[in-house]
This record gives structure tokens, sequence and C-alpha cells, in this order.
């Protein structure tokens, strides 16, 4: 979810808001279902912690898929001009593709931008939905286009008619989705969008929360949900200061929600300190995948019941390593 952090939630519920909830159907969801929380804030609803080479959406894709942080020497949404995307890399679409999954992104904008195309045709031969496939299938006219394309409403229904063709199939699936009504500056106040809230960010909040606990209700219906791991995870903190004027970055944590995950009951959910590229390992192991160490990347499993690399190291220890340049990665992955 773009720009999703759990800082809309209320102070009582582990957010920053004084005096509203704009995410209440999240915070029950992940009440309801699995989170890992807090570690730097007191009663923190989560525990996912943007750091260096996270914190924009190309980077956010690119680390929670790959367990590494966006270290390439180009302007961070430039990769589009790219010909090769970290071609010694493998990802979670690359071993999901391995074993058989039928993989699929869809956005609702033009995916070449920032080069998600690129990185996810290269990475897994992802079936690429966006904004022009929306106008090529008739879901939008020919030339719609509002805020960065079509808005989330239409994202939801073409959401709803691919998972059915895609759990129609013999072989698994991978369905990723990226929201974008919520983008800085401001978000895009669409049409079902309620006016409750003096400031239009807050009714643009309250209308993404609305829609996805929709979607993941309407998933419940159906006959694939019982076998069918659903993750929810903000991609990076938002971009803007509206509604988050005071919050500092120990309160900025980003909002994640595990639905259907077998889980050890010792494993550790409070008081943890993650960030996303510990969720490519820890998403591998809920779909049954095992690996030696429960380290994928830089990444670990948050189901193991080990420490993550910024729990052992202390995360502004861990987030300055990260910062710093590195031969290795220019040497082995950029290429």
């Amino acid at each position: 979810m773009e720009s999703m952090e759990v800082s809309y939630a209320s102070e009582l519920d582990g957010g920053f808001q004084v005096k509203v909830n704009y995410i209440p159907n999240l915070t029950s969801l992940a009440n309801e279902h699995l989170t890992f929380k807090g570690g730097m804030k007191e009663n923190s609803l989560s525990g996912l912690y943007s750091t260096s080479g996270t914190g924009w959406t190309m980077a956010a894709l690119f680390s929670l898929t790959s367990g590494l942080p966006f270290k390439f020497p180009i302007e961070g949404n430039s990769m589009d001009k790219v010909q090769s995307f970290a071609s010694s890399l493998t990802t979670m679409g690359d071993l999901l593709e391995a074993a058989g999954y039928v993989n699929e992104f869809i956005c609702g904008s033009d995916a070449s931008f920032g080069g998600r195309k690129n990185y996810f045709e290269q990475h897994g031969n992802y079936q690429i939905f966006d904004l022009h496939t929306a106008r090529e299938q008739n879901y939008i006219a020919p030339d719609y286009s509002v805020f960065w394309g079509f808005e989330d409403e239409i994202l939801y229904r073409i959401a709803k008619d691919e998972v059915t063709r895609l759990a129609d199939n013999v072989q698994p699936f991978n369905l990723t989705l990226l929201t974008v009504d919520t983008h800085h500056v401001g978000g895009y106040v669409c049409g079902i969008c309620e006016s409750q809230h003096s400031e239009p960010l807050g009714n643009v909040i309250q209308c993404a929360d609305k829609q996805v606990v929709e979607f993941i209700d309407w998933c419940k219906t159906q006959e694939w949900y019982e076998d069918t791991v659903i993750v929810i995870v903000g991609d990076h903190p938002r971009m803007d200061k509206i509604l988050l004027e005071e919050a500092t970055s120990y309160d900025r944590a980003l909002y994640n929600c595990f639905i259907n995950v077998d889980m050890n009951e010792n494993v550790q959910t409070e008081n943890r300190v993650l960030n996303p590229m510990d969720i490519f390992p820890s998403v591998m192991w809920a779909l049954g995948f095992r690996f030696e160490g429960n380290r994928l990347g830089l990444g670990t499993n948050i189901f193991s019941g080990g420490q993550t690399l910024a729990e052992e190291l202390g995360f502004e220890n861990y987030n300055e390593s990260i910062g710093q340049y590195s031969q290795y990665f220019i040497d082995e992955i950029v290429k």
C-alpha cells in the first residue's frame, strides 16, 4: 500500500493521531491476524521501519522482494533507462517462477516508471497489468487519466477479475498489487471518498483503509482463500508531512499484516525492529519454502525466532551501514 504507515492510527491504537484513527479497518485486521509490532516506539502498531535505500516506491518494491537495499549508481526512478535490471540477482519472483508459480503485477500507473516493468519482467516473468493494459481491456476509456493513471477503486475491480482468472488455473500464483491513491502530495480524492475530515488526506487515507479491507472481505468468500497467503505492507513513509507535522522517524513505522500464515507460537511478535528487506524471506517461508540460516540477502525470516540484523546491530548502526558505499553491490548486483 502506497505510503501506508501506522502513524495514521490513533495514539491509543499505536499510531500518532490524537483525536482520530484514520485506519480503523487496517487496525482491526492487524489485531485479528498477524502483525509484528513495536521496537522503537512503545505500543506501536507496527515494527517495520524504512531504511536507507528503501524510501521510495521502486526502492521499496526492490527491497521487499530481493532482501537488498536499492544501491544502484543511478537516480532512483531512472531504472527504466537501463536495459538489464540486476541480472545476476535471484529474487522472490525468480524463486516463485522456478517453483512453477505464475507471477503478476498490477498498478494503476505506467508500469515502466522507475523501472518497475523491467524489474518484474526480468525477475519472475511477471505478467504486467498497468494503465495501458486497463485501457486495452476496456476497464477505462483510451484517454482516461487521473492522478497517476487510474484510482484504486478500479485497481481492486481489476484485481478481483485477475485473481479469479489465476485461481482457475492449475498453477499456483503470486498476484502483487500496488495502490496509488495515498501517494504524495496530499493523495487523490476519488469518487467514493467520504468528506468526514477537514484535511482531504484524512479522507483519502480512510478511503484507502476501507477499500483494502473490503477487498480482503471479498477474498474471504472465495474458494481459494484458505489456501492463500495474503500480505499487506506499506511501501515507504509518505513524502509529505500532512497529518504528520510532529512525527519523528521513530513514530513512522510501515503497516504490516500477514493472513493465513501458520506460525510457531514461540515467535516473538511484540517489540520487534524489522525493515522491508525482512519481508522477502518471511513471505517465502510463509509460502512453504525453507532455506539455510533463515536469511535471504540482508533480510531475516521473522517467523524463525531469530533476531533481524537491525535487532542484532541496533537500528541506527544497521541503517548507517546500509547507507554506505558497497563495491560488492556494484560488482556483483548491478551487472
